[in-house]
């Protein structure tokens, strides 16, 4: 059977731990709370997707350490097809940890790409596609998620990119996006202008769907004449860890389930607020009767 959603791009592992107040220098502090889960902005939104009762499958790069094993062992568990994961022998898998600080909920990221190398665009198999709804692409993988856009466009499937970072190459993937959901970042660098305006911008350079999110002032987006603003979901905020990942897993679902606009922006910003509520970017993953029990309320 055919996959719903193939993601070419970044999976990691992410070691969270919450903190009364982020220390000085030289100090010791006592961890409220840990997790240790999987993260990554494609990885995290297929989970998303396979919550949501997508087909998924993840093409990205780990090595065969204890970090690579843990990625894969966490989107088996999610449910997320892992025969297109590329392991690199004998090298360090990328890895972060996350200072959240109770209760202002800001964050300290630590971060590593660890030491295995870019998935190469013959690494990625192509054969994934066939039958797929949708390619989802993070911009981190550049030369594979443009190998695969290109056979994804080829073959008609959609593709949807997650552009947080403008980086050399980011143009061009672009030209083969169909849609965009972006950073306020990226909006700006690559915009140049006033949001409104910078919607416009990237919607000319080839995607015919953009939206931006703005965290905690919501999103906006931008199909033919129909710009939408819809507000974040208020929730008590325990960790945004992945908030953003999850946004783009839901915003994909809602608009393969051929919602409107208006509505798939609500139906990711239900999900995203929902997650959190809970430590790190793939614990608070809500079914699909939470999310839309979540938007009746908004």
């Amino acid at each position: 059977m055919p996959f719903d959603v193939v993601g070419v791009g970044h999976a990691t592992l992410d070691l969270l731990g919450v903190v009364p107040r982020h220390p000085e220098v030289d100090t010791k502090t006592e961890l409220e709370a840990f997790s240790l889960q999987g993260g990554g902005p494609v990885a995290t939104a297929l989970c998303t997707l396979a919550a949501l009762g997508n087909r998924t499958a993840v093409v990205a790069k780990v090595s065969d350490d204890v970090f690579g094993q843990l990625i894969r062992q966490g989107l088996e568990e999610a449910g997320v097809a892992t025969s297109g994961l590329v392991v690199e022998p004998g090298r360090v898998s990328p890895v972060s940890f996350i200072a959240i600080e109770r209760p202002s909920g800001r964050r300290n990221i630590y971060w590593t790409r660890g030491d295995v190398s870019l998935i190469r665009p013959d690494e990625v198999p192509l054969g994934l596609l066939a039958g797929a709804r949708a390619l989802h692409v993070d911009g981190v993988q550049m030369e594979a998620q443009l190998h695969a856009a290109r056979e994804a466009r080829r073959q008609g499937v959609t593709v949807m990119y997650d552009a947080g970072t403008p980086r050399p190459g980011s143009e061009e993937l672009l030209g083969l996006t169909d849609l965009l959901v972006a950073s306020e970042r990226f909006a700006v660098e690559l915009g140049g202008g006033a949001l409104a305006a910078n919607l416009r911008r990237l919607r000319e350079r080839g995607p015919h769907t953009v939206v931006v999110t703005l965290g905690e002032d919501g999103s906006v987006g931008l199909r033919g004449d129909d710009f939408v603003s819809v507000p974040a979901l208020e929730v008590p905020v325990q960790d945004t860890t992945g908030a953003g990942d999850v946004y783009h897993g839901a915003f994909l679902h809602a608009q393969l389930k051929g919602l409107a606009l208006r509505e798939c922006m609500r139906f990711a910003s239900a999900a995203a607020g929902l997650k959190c509520r809970a430590l790190g970017g793939r614990a608070g993953i809500a079914s699909e009767a939470e999310v839309r029990a979540a938007m009746l309320e908004t």
